[in-house]
Order: structure tokens, then sequence, then C-alpha cells
């Protein structure tokens, strides 16, 4: 129901090439829920997916106490999707860096989208 709500309600202005960014915040979701996904139509052996899935979740492991902060803050709640979007596999020093790029433009139009609650 939240994934449901999460696509069709959600801002998908957040894009740094190979990952998209779905996020939704609400008050009824407690701290910060998120789904990680690489899209079988572009790897079919699913090592290669849970590859990508694996190195997204350490990222967000290791930085997402700022956006947490902030979330904690405004008492607001997000629920966060990480989409990948190529037809290769990267290297997890090559990857990191969009991710942050991503990371830092999601907690600045999270702090914007809360300045008015």
């Amino acid at each position: 129901m939240l994934i449901d709500r999460l696509f069709r309600e959600g801002n998908r202005q957040i894009a740094v090439f190979p990952i998209r960014l779905v996020w939704l915040m609400a008050d009824d979701i407690d701290g910060v829920q998120i789904l990680v996904s690489a899209p079988k139509r572009n790897f079919h052996h699913a090592v290669d997916r849970n590859r990508i899935k694996r190195q997204i979740r350490e990222f967000y492991r290791t930085s997402a106490a700022p956006l947490k902060d902030v979330l904690a803050d405004k008492g607001k709640g997000l629920a966060l999707a990480f989409l990948f979007n190529d037809v290769r596999l990267w290297d997890t020093s090559n990857l990191v860096p969009r991710l942050e790029t991503a990371m830092d433009k999601l907690i600045q139009a999270v702090s914007e989208s809360c300045a008015n609650c």
C-alpha cells in the first residue's frame, strides 16, 4: 500500500544517472523506509541485481545520518525508492559519487519542502 502511494503521489524530480529517486514525505510514515530496485529486464541474473542492491544499501547505511537528522527536526517520515536505470554493472567507486550527488539533492529538496511545515 505504501509502495503504491509512493509511486502514485511521490516526487520523481531527482535523477543522477544511473539512479532515480522517488520520494514521498508524510506524517504517517515512521522514520525513513527505503526500497531498492534493479530491473530484471536489464539484469537477467539475480546475482547481478543483488550486487547492485547491496551497493546501494551499503551507501545508504553509511550516509543516511544527515537525511534522518533533517526529518527528525521536522517530525516527518519519508518513503524513498532508489531505482537503478542502467544496463551495465557499475563499480562501487564510480557509483558512490553519483549516489552522493543524488542524496545531497534529496536532502536539499526535503529541507525546502519542509520549510513551510
